[in-house]
């Protein structure tokens, strides 16, 4: 019940509320890395890296750090939000930290080598998540998520075309007006995709509605968040940023 609270308050982006409901989150259950991710999640939401950085650090000296590091990496895609030691320490991960799944793994390392400048191994590690993610599409061909992240290894792969059809599909299957919980995150990649691929207009079309949703995403996030540094100059953009669109 308590992390359901944390979560909601989070998404209603009421965060004096939310910060509550995560400290009780942590209090009551200190070795569950969802906790220190959730109040890493409420710093991030209001634009404070540097807070988000010690409820990392903090998580890590309570629970095997490579667990939290893994988690926060993955999750709701906050790699971004780690500092270089740990991004260090999750690149030098095996697909075991991340239940085997050489699709999340690869698409983190990806975003993580991308992040850092290292377009080579980026493009090494998108083209594994591509090939796992293929496969779990074959599997699982109704499945959003699968579709949505192979759209994004496509995107880091330059390959606009096939990474703009699986993103759109997977909006398709998950539009917010059928899931107002995960759809969101849904179209939150679908704009993801667009950046790499150099279309700043259809990722804005798609970013303006989550800030008008309960969601994850706000302009204190918008602020900090290096995914949308191509967006910066745009007007668009810095309506979202300053709460005015």
């Amino acid at each position: 019940m308590v992390t359901q609270l944390a979560d909601a308050r989070t998404l209603l982006r009421q965060y004096a509320s939310a910060d509550s409901a995560a400290d009780r989150l942590i209090a009551l259950a200190p070795t569950d890395p969802n906790a220190w991710w959730q109040m890493a999640m409420i710093a991030l939401a209001r634009g404070d890296l540097d807070s988000a950085r010690s409820v990392v650090r903090a998580g890590t000296r309570q629970i095997d750090p490579a667990t939290v590091l893994a988690y926060v990496a993955t999750y709701n895609d906050l790699y971004w939000a780690l500092d270089d030691a740990e991004q260090r320490q999750v690149l030098a991960l095996p697909p075991g930290a991340f239940d085997d799944d050489r699709g999340n793994w690869g698409i983190v390392m990806t975003q993580l080598y991308h992040l850092r400048g290292d377009r080579v191994r980026a493009a090494v590690y998108a083209d594994s998540a591509r090939i796992a993610f293929e496969e779990q599409s074959r599997a699982a061909p109704e499945d959003p998520q699968r579709h949505v992240f192979l759209g994004l290894a496509l995107a880091y792969l330059g390959r606009k075309t096939d990474a703009v059809r699986e993103g759109r599909r997977a909006v398709e299957l998950l539009p917010i007006g059928r899931d107002a919980v995960n759809g969101p995150y849904i179209q939150h990649q679908l704009a993801r995709i667009y950046l790499p691929v150099g279309e700043p207009e259809q990722a804005l079309d798609q970013l303006e509605p989550l800030l008008r949703v309960p969601y994850y995403l706000s302009p204190g996030m918008l602020r900090i968040d290096p995914n949308f540094d191509p967006l910066r100059d745009n007007p668009r953009f810095r309506k979202l940023v300053d709460g005015t669109a």
